[in-house]
């Protein structure tokens, strides 16, 4: 073979070598160099992943929590609402009792003070104690008034005028009140245990005993019926009969 021709080949073949060689050694510095900038490019992806959906699970859990708290105050609001309306309720009881206790309290002071509410005066004749129809008829009026209530006291006082001697007039005057008396346990069926009755005989005239008039008026028997005064009541008289009637002939 020719020299020249085999220095060729060998050239060719050191040129080959040379660039095989070349080549391998910039394809492992390429992979040496870039196979760490890629793992480090995906090791940072991830890291970044992680990162976004650790913010998202923060701001989830942030919003849940405001939400609870939002909750939980709207809850604590209305529950101090209704403590609230609760409150008012038992003051407004509270208050509706203790005004119920004072009024009870009233009554029980006041039940015992008592104050006339109707009064009638029947008038009889010289020397007499007998009632007439027309007596009977204005203490049947005043049984009907007293019917209607629950506690009440009857008063009866029996007068004369100044003829005679007074311990006759006292006994007459007794025995005037005693007839009504009477009358309205038999007849308009008042218990005894309401009434109480004295006779005064002359005492305590109504009108003087110089004029036959007012001698007239002073032979008398006063019914006054006695209520207890209750709280915020004002004590009410009513005549059943004026005192100046005719007196019995």
């Amino acid at each position: 073979m020719n020299p020249a021709k085999i220095t060729r080949l060998i050239a060719l073949g050191l040129g080959a070598l040379i660039l095989g060689t070349t080549g391998c050694a910039t394809k492992k510095y390429v992979q040496k160099t870039i196979s760490p900038l890629e793992m480090g490019l995906h090791k940072l992806n991830k890291k970044t992943a992680d990162n976004t959906s650790q913010i998202r699970n923060v701001d989830r859990r942030a919003e849940a929590g405001i939400a609870d708290a939002q909750h939980s105050a709207d809850q604590a609001n209305q529950a101090a609402t209704t403590a609230d309306q609760h409150a008012q309720a038992a003051r407004q009881v509270a208050e509706k009792g203790v005004s119920a206790a004072k009024q009870a309290q009233e009554t029980v002071d006041n039940i015992d003070n008592y104050q006339p509410s109707q009064h009638a005066t029947v008038l009889f004749a010289l020397d007499k104690s007998t009632l007439t129809p027309e007596d009977q008829q204005r203490l049947d009026e005043l049984v009907q008034t007293v019917k209607s209530l629950k506690h009440y006291a009857i008063q009866i006082q029996g007068f004369t005028d100044n003829t005679g001697p007074k311990q006759f007039n006292l006994r007459l005057s007794q025995h005037r009140a005693e007839a009504v008396v009477r009358y309205l346990t038999l007849k308009g069926n008042i218990p005894l245990v309401k009434i109480y009755s004295l006779g005064y005989g002359e005492a305590a005239p109504a009108a003087p005993n110089s004029t036959l008039k007012g001698r007239k008026l002073n032979r008398r028997v006063e019914v006054t019926v006695l209520v207890p005064q209750l709280p915020g009541q004002e004590s009410q008289s009513a005549q059943a009969s004026p005192p100046d009637q005719p007196a019995q002939q």
